[in-house]
């Protein structure tokens, strides 16, 4: 009997090729898994933004210019049921940039302060991928079998600060400014069976450029402000009577302007400026200068000449040289003429 139970053919072969069948199954089934995870991929999508443009910018105006419609939309394949991707978003540095705060836009060797931010608050500045959102994302592939596919957006917000007074124009013209990430604007992604690391990764199955551009167009510009010239009470025109007045602009740095003067509302001559009585017809002569030895009339096309200076971005002033030569004197009253200071740029 104990022979027998010793000889049994079914109790010695049925353990061991069942035990060796088992590993070699899960073997199987783990490189299966490996090489699913393996075939998944992502790509952008299309509503990615490419090119994030501020539009025009006055950099002498306080107030920001935002943009709110940057976007990456990445859309991940996967080949396996219960597979999961890691998702990271990295911004580096820009072409035109030397820090990420701020980032510059570029024109030659000018650059214009700005930045992208990964809130609506614009307070977060978006740079390598931290470990939570939204510059991390952990997606689920679908219950599906035979895997599909799964779509995230990050979303991203621009802003070039106001009051940038040193930025310049070229070539006296309107001027792009813009900044380029080669490489170096990028989706990171891991894909797993779970247990995936947090970003920034050590380990990366698929790295993804996003072709990033970011412009704006600084506006040339200038504001121009005048007082009024007075002339002080005189009771005989038998002396030159003089006065001065102030024209201030503030114009876009480096863009060329010209201040011109007109005839004003009485005579509408430059060359022969002439003030009116209050209520009679009564006038008197004056002239308008750009120095003070009195020497050049100051102008417009029509005679006389503007006055010509390059912007700062700085408030500049120029004074009014007024005179009232010697002339016969008219009637006692207030005598008035209204001129009209224009500047071209």
């Amino acid at each position: 009997m104990a022979r027998r139970r010793g000889m049994g053919p079914t109790q010695g072969a049925a353990r061991l090729p069942l035990r060796w069948l088992l590993l070699s199954a899960s073997a199987a089934l783990a490189m299966a898994y490996g090489s699913l995870a393996q075939a998944s991929s992502c790509t952008l999508g299309a509503g990615t933004t490419s090119t994030m443009d501020f539009g025009a910018v006055n950099p002498l105006l306080p107030a920001d210019t935002v943009n709110d419609s940057g976007q990456v939309t990445v859309t991940c394949t996967f080949t396996a049921l219960g597979l999961f991707a890691r998702v990271c978003f990295n911004l580096g540095l820009g072409n035109t940039s030397t820090s990420n705060n701020p980032r510059t836009l570029g024109a030659g060797t000018n650059r214009m302060n700005y930045n992208l931010y990964t809130n609506t608050a614009r307070t977060q500045v978006w740079g390598a991928s931290t470990s939570s959102g939204p510059t991390s994302v952990l997606l689920t592939g679908p219950l599906l079998v035979l895997g599909g596919p799964v779509s995230t957006t990050f979303k991203f917000y621009g802003k070039v600060p106001g009051n940038q007074p040193l930025v310049s124009t070229v070539n006296n013209a309107n001027t792009t400014y813009s900044e380029t990430y080669p490489n170096t604007a990028t989706v990171d992604v891991l894909f797993g069976l779970g247990a995936l690391g947090n970003c920034p990764l050590s380990t990366v199955t698929q790295r993804i450029s996003i072709p990033l551009t970011v412009t704006a167009q600084v506006q040339k510009n200038c504001t121009i402000n005048a007082t009024d010239l007075a002339f002080p009470p005189k009771g005989v025109l038998s002396t030159a009577a003089t006065a001065t007045s102030a024209i201030t602009v503030k114009c876009t740095n480096n863009n060329a302007f010209s201040i011109a003067l007109n005839g004003g509302s009485v005579a509408g001559n430059v060359l022969a400026r002439k003030m009116k009585h209050a209520t009679a017809a009564d006038t008197v002569s004056y002239q308008l200068y750009q120095d003070s030895s009195y020497a050049t009339i100051w102008g417009d096309a029509s005679g006389g000449a503007p006055r010509v200076g390059t912007g700062t971005g700085a408030n500049q002033t120029f004074t009014v040289y007024g005179r009232v030569p010697p002339q016969p004197t008219p009637r006692p009253g207030n005598y008035k003429d209204v001129v009209t200071a224009t500047i071209t740029f």
